[in-house]
């Protein structure tokens, strides 16, 4: 292996690409060795030379600045001149051929590249592959290279090879011996110990600071599994409690249920009685009033009855003009005739007189009777109407307070408290569900529609809602939803025409609401533009999402596309719209109010029916009197007009011939005749009416006797319907009671358990007896009470107890792996110490001969001497840092790392090599001190070193800059003579001014520096070097 090329860009003073090519070995003749050619490196002070020297040294991983005679890393870049600017990088390029596989043996050339940025970021190539600076020394150290000694001696260092101190020179020797590679892996191994008994102290500390937290963890856990078992036991418990108080209560719900059902039958059965009987007596109350019946009836009896006495009249006057014809005994006296009929006639005109009088009371007690009558029926009428009333309010106050029992039971007592106690606020107007009214069909749509607004407060404005807000929080009664009228406004736009158009779509909810137009605003927010439509199948067509629709059924579908629905039980008493809106808050003590004054009212209708019956029955009474009087002055005057037409007629026949008389009489008889037909007709008829008049009495008797029946018999069922109701409404409190329970047992169960009463009766846990829920009660509570006395643990304790048992382990684990990596570590660290002991003692024995050798030979005889230095060394056992790197300022000889013995080891004392001590006596000298020595001494004693070393152990190449500047000539060919017989074994690339180096040389490579500062190569040959030799200088 030989150094095939160097190339140097922005390094330095070579700011331009330089590239040194040198020759290959030359190949063995007859009788010659071959041997390696050696390459001299000349030119002018100040052209750059020693920086060739400096870059190989900085390519083969140099990181001490002073040998790269630098301050800072950009020293080392081209940093500009008058006529050319600065780098930004330097790189250098040493390309080696390795023909003979002695490194890597699969590549023919290695090439080692290191670059450096001027932001001081830099990297190394081998072969262009990123490579590591570690990776560099193992390369160059398998190789045989001496980065750091014997391999590149620049400039002042062959001077201090000799004058460093033993231990410096030790470590000279150690890197001669070839140990280099053992030298870097044991440095490694010992990192590596060091920083595994860091680990090791780490992980021990970390141990240390987990371990309490472990038992503290462990603990917990404990309880947490404790309480895991209390819970658990708990929840048992819970379930069957829960499930069984459910299931009990469902019983007594079903039962009431059950109960209800029957009452309800009953109520309908009641109901439906009164109302028949409300129907029967507004049937009797709205027929033709009795007076216009009675009028009509009377009027035709009188008039027919006039007809009849008119006839009778005329009957009586044609049978007195019979009469008179069979008194025909002779003619009378005509004078008394007259008399007589003036006499009757008069009489006739007083008895019309006293008749029409009589007629006249008769008529005015018949229209006080008629009066009378009217009035019967209108106070009858209104006692029924106040009856009816009556059972209305009795009604609606047990709905009412029916409402205000469920609001007490179903979580409304902020509600009802806001309700019963508005005058304490401003203006309150009542509930959602009291201030709309609906026709029954649309109630389940609006109800599901409205929501949770049913129960919200309408109020006159916000200022309102914060007084009932703040009186609510202050007493502790829950909470309310308000809606200011002054603040709340409609809500989204109306949807699209052609929706309501569609079949089955009823129209918007809040237009089938009624309500009072200054609630029209809170109604269009409490629906917005929901559309009430027939059922799903009618949402479905007009489309799920297009708007929120409420179906007849209760079922309702979001605009959001959420669709809720299903079964519903049948509504019981509780918030919804009414049939007709409400127009105030609660009426209970008005309706209670109002019933007072009904009854009382009633109870007056009673006394004055009982006055206008006595009335009525005196104008009856008086009626009759004045109509048997009409009768016989009736009678009396028919007798007088009888009488005065037989006078009359007779008083005529007096005055006739009888031919008329005969005419007469037979005239007479058939007019009698027909008389008494028509006579007989019209008693025919009165008789009718009269049996119709009586008939209609006793209807109209039989009428007030049912109407008094009905009263009776409406208040006693009344009476029932009110004790049914009291029943009813008492089952729903019950059950509104049941259910209120029942609820709560399922947010109890939710909230205690987070779980569905349903789901925990799936799991059919035992049943508990009713009686022996109390002891279950008492459990739970006392396992509760343990609950609370092992305290709250997080959950998390589990994970961190896992994580850190986990960690524990882990480092459990690691600090075993750890030591018994030590245990690795320190015996190979032992066995390097082994095998580079044995190489160093070798080395050591070779290298001290042939140091005496070649002392002899340039100093023509005198002695040298190689001694090894020993010293003690402590073997601490409490010692367990790692012992660092020591180097030269100067040299950056790296001095052997040691590491401290182990903890376990006990603590001893032993011998080591320190140092390497030399002695030199040139001929005819007895040097006691190598100080002593004269400059060319030393340099030819420090020669004789490195040559000793090549020869032990040569380096593929070597660069030597002006290592013999100190040599006279003499010295100087004994130095050339020396290097040509090394360079069978070592490439030699030298720097120097020496004319006589230079004729040594095989290849001359001249290094020159322009006007611009860029230093540059430059062939030369050898009869033109003698201009750049510079005189030997004279020998000490």
């Amino acid at each position: 292996m030989y150094l095939k090329r160097l190339e140097i860009k922005g390094f330095k003073s070579f700011a331009d690409k330089a590239v040194f090519e040198f020759m290959a070995p030359t190949g063995a003749t007859f009788g010659e060795p071959a041997r390696n050619n050696v390459t001299a490196i000349v030119g002018p002070n100040g052209a750059g030379k020693s920086n060739v020297s400096d870059a190989l040294r900085w390519v083969m991983g140099e990181q001490s600045l002073k040998n790269l005679r630098g301050k800072k890393n950009e020293d080392i870049i081209f940093g500009g001149s008058e006529a050319k600017g600065q780098l930004s990088a330097a790189e250098v390029t040493m390309v080696l051929d390795n023909s003979d596989g002695k490194v890597l043996s699969e590549y023919p050339e290695i090439a080692i590249t290191r670059r450096m940025f001027r932001s001081g970021e830099g990297e190394y190539l081998i072969n262009n592959r990123p490579a590591r600076l570690l990776d560099v020394h193992l390369l160059l150290a398998k190789a045989q290279f001496a980065q750091h000694s014997y391999s590149i001696i620049g400039q002042g260092m062959i001077d201090r090879l000799l004058t460093v101190g033993p231990a410096e020179r030790k470590d000279f020797l150690d890197e001669a011996s070839g140990i280099k590679e053992f030298q870097i892996k044991q440095h490694q191994a010992e990192l590596k110990l060091a920083r595994t008994r860091e680990n090791i102290e780490q992980a021990g500390r970390l141990m240390q600071e987990v371990e309490p937290r472990l038992k503290i963890l462990s603990r917990q856990v404990k309880k947490l599994e404790k309480r895991q078992e209390v819970e658990r036991s708990l929840r048992e418990w819970q379930e069957r409690y829960y499930s069984s108080a459910y299931l009990a209560n469902k019983k007594e719900l079903d039962r009431l249920a059950a109960s209800l059902v029957g009452v309800e039958s009953e109520y309908r059965r009641a109901f439906g009685e009164l109302e028949t009987a409300q129907t029967e007596l507004a049937s009797l109350a709205h027929t033709k009033s009795r007076q216009e019946v009675f009028g009509e009836l009377q009027s035709g009896y009188e008039m027919v009855l006039k007809e009849k006495n008119d006839l009778e009249r005329q009957r009586a006057i044609k049978e007195g003009q019979m009469q008179a014809q069979y008194n025909l005994a002779g003619k009378q006296n005509v004078g008394w005739l007259r008399n007589k009929l003036a006499e009757l006639k008069l009489k006739k005109d007083f008895l019309t007189k006293d008749l029409a009088a009589i007629r006249g009371e008769s008529a005015a007690a018949l229209r006080a009777l008629l009066q009378k009558q009217k009035q019967l029926d209108a106070l009858a009428q209104e006692r029924a109407d106040t009856q009816m009333e009556v059972t209305r309010l009795e009604k609606q106050a047990l709905d009412d307070q029916s409402e205000k029992h469920y609001r007490q039971f179903t979580g409304l007592l902020a509600v009802q408290a806001v309700l019963e106690n508005k005058n304490k606020f401003g203006k309150v107007y009542g509930l959602i569900s009291e201030l709309g009214g609906a026709e029954e069909k649309y109630r389940p749509a609006l109800e599901v529609a409205a929501g949770s607004y049913l129960s919200a407060i309408v109020v006159e404005d916000e200022e309102t809602a914060r007084q009932a807000i703040e009186f609510l929080r202050a007493n502790r009664l829950g909470v309310a939803t308000f809606l200011p009228l002054t603040k709340i406004s409609g809500r989204e736009a109306p949807p699209d025409d052609k929706i309501l158009r569609e079949a089955g779509v009823l129209g918007l909810a809040s237009e089938l609401v009624r309500y009072e137009a200054k609630f029209a605003e809170i109604f269009s927010f409490v629906f917005g533009q929901t559309i009430i439509v027939n059922d799903l199948a009618t949402a479905n067509h007009v489309g799920v999402g297009r708007a929120r629709m409420a179906t007849l059924d209760g079922d309702l579908v979001e605009k959001s596309g959420v669709m809720k629905g299903g079964w519903r039980q049948q509504k019981r008493a509780g918030l919804g719209f009414s049939r007709k809106f409400y127009m105030g808050p609660d009426r209970f003590a008005e309706y209670q109010l109002e019933i007072k004054m009904a009854k009382e009212k009633m109870v007056e209708l009673e006394t004055r029916l009982e006055s206008e019956r006595a009335e009525a029955l005196k104008s009856q009474t008086k009626k009759d009197a004045a109509d048997g009087r009409a009768a016989l002055l009736a009678a009396e005057t028919n007798a007088a007009e009888a009488e005065i037409a037989g006078l009359e007629q007779e008083l005529a026949l007096q005055e006739a011939d009888p031919k008329e008389y005969g005419e007469i009489v037979s005239g007479l008889s058939l007019e009698k005749s027909a008389l008494d037909k028509q006579i007989s007709a019209k008693q025919d008829e009165i008789d009718k009416l009269a049996e119709k008049i009586s008939k209609f009495n006793a209807s109209e008797e039989e009428k007030k006797q049912r109407v008094f029946s009905l009263q009776e018999e409406m208040q006693k069922k009344q009476n029932t319907l009110n004790g049914i109701l009291t029943t009813r409404n008492d089952l729903k409190i019950e059950q509104a009671k049941l259910d209120t329970r029942q609820d709560a047992i399922v947010a109890e169960a939710r909230a205690e358990m987070n779980a569905s009463v349903e789901a925990l009766i799936e799991r059919r846990p035992p049943e508990i007896e009713p009686e022996k829920m109390g002891e279950a009660l008492a459990e739970i509570q006392k396992l509760k009470y343990q609950l609370s006395l092992i305290g709250g643990i997080d959950e998390e304790v589990v994970k961190e107890h896992a994580d850190t048992k986990e960690k524990f382990d882990f480092l459990d684990g690691q600090i075993t792996d750890l030591r018994a990596a030590i245990e690795d570590l320190e015996k190979m660290i032992e066995e390097l110490d082994d095998i580079m002991k044995k190489k160093r003692a070798a080395a050591f024995k070779k290298i001290r001969k042939e140091f005496e050798r070649y002392v002899k030979l340039l100093f023509g005889g005198g002695s040298a001497d190689m001694k090894e230095v020993y010293g003690e060394e402590e073997n601490n056992a409490d010692v367990v840092e790692v012992g660092q790197v020591e180097s030269d300022p100067t040299l950056s000889f790296p001095r052997n790392l040691s590491l401290a013995p182990n903890r376990e080891q006990e603590s001893s004392v032993k011998k080591v090599l320190t140092g390497i001590d030399i002695t030199i006596n040139p001929p005819g000298k007895k040097i006691r001190n190598i100080n002593a020595l004269s400059g060319g001494e030393r340099t030819l004693a420090s020669i004789a070193l490195i040559c000793a070393v090549l020869n032990f152990n040569p380096a593929p190449f070597v660069v030597l800059d002006e290592v013999e500047a100190a040599l006279d000539e003499t010295n100087t060919r004994r130095f050339a003579q020396i290097m040509a017989e090394l360079s069978s074994q070592s490439q030699f690339i030298i720097i120097t001014h020496n004319r006589v180096t230079m004729h040594a040389a095989d290849a001359l490579y001249g290094v020159v520096m322009g006007s611009d500062g860029v230093s540059k190569l430059l062939s030369v040959k050898m009869e033109e070097a003698e201009q750049y030799d510079t005189p030997p200088a004279p020998s000490p």
